[in-house]
């Protein structure tokens, strides 16, 4: 792929198919396990949409090591608030004649971050989208502070503005600064219910009573029900769009 970027290569899974298997352990390592699991588990259907889709999935390159990456499934959308899918489960099963490329993560080497590479991602992402004449990139996004904020609803959360007036969120500014709008709140980006025991086992904690449960790197409580044996945490996105010049 051309450089988009004066700083780093990028490669698709297309070109070097054994990017997959660094993009997939990357994605691992940049998100809570228990948003991997649900009924049936996304980890299930997010290896096989990674192989049906190997033009868009990438990595970005310094030299020969890897800094980061992206995951991303082209989709058909109508244009309307109402026909974007409502959880993840709706994006990566996604069927039809796709117009729009959908960004599923938006990937940083740990070592590298802060360093502003989750821009040079996003740039990535809309290249890629204009590669194949899509004519938007529709991220569900996952705000990075949110998780500092679970018990905020997350409509609240996104009227936080900073001094300078941009967004709080570093991640929804990232965004922001190139231009994205925010649409609307995804409220059930994912569903996950499980045994307490899992929980139990995915948190590091203990839940003793019923009520909900701040638990680490949840962007919104978990709710726990001993008489049945259920935990639910319900995950809310942020649906934003970066037109794409084609």
């Amino acid at each position: 792929m051309p450089n988009v970027s004066s700083r780093f290569t990028v490669h698709t899974a297309e070109e070097k198919p054994e990017l997959l298997s660094k993009i997939n352990e990357l994605t691992l390592k940049s998100f809570p396990a228990f948003l991997f699991q649900g009924d049936p588990p996304t980890r299930d259907y997010w290896d096989s949409m990674l192989e049906r889709h190997l033009p868009f999935q990438f990595a970005l390159f310094e030299g020969e090591e890897m800094v980061g990456g992206g995951v991303t499934v082209p989709l058909e959308w109508d244009g309307t608030l109402e026909d974007l899918p409502e959880n993840f489960e709706r994006i990566l099963h996604a069927r039809g004649t796709p117009n729009v490329l959908c960004a599923t993560a938006g990937l940083v080497v740990e070592k590298h971050q802060g360093r502003g590479i989750s821009r040079d991602v996003l740039l990535a992402m809309k290249h890629i989208a204009s590669q194949h004449d899509f004519s938007s990139l529709v991220v569900p996004v996952r705000p990075n502070h949110k998780q500092r904020y679970p018990l905020l609803p997350m409509e609240e959360y996104l009227k936080w503005r900073r001094d300078d007036g941009l967004l709080f969120d570093p991640w929804i500014r990232t965004h922001e600064r190139l231009e994205a709008t925010i649409l609307k709140v995804m409220s059930t980006a994912s569903i996950i219910p499980a045994t307490v025991k899992q929980w139990e086992e995915w948190t590091g904690m203990r839940f003793m009573s019923d009520g909900q449960y701040v638990i680490p790197g949840g962007l919104a409580p978990l709710e726990i029900s001993l008489s049945k044996d259920e935990g639910v945490y319900i995950e809310p996105n942020v649906w934003m769009e970066h037109k794409v010049d084609l």
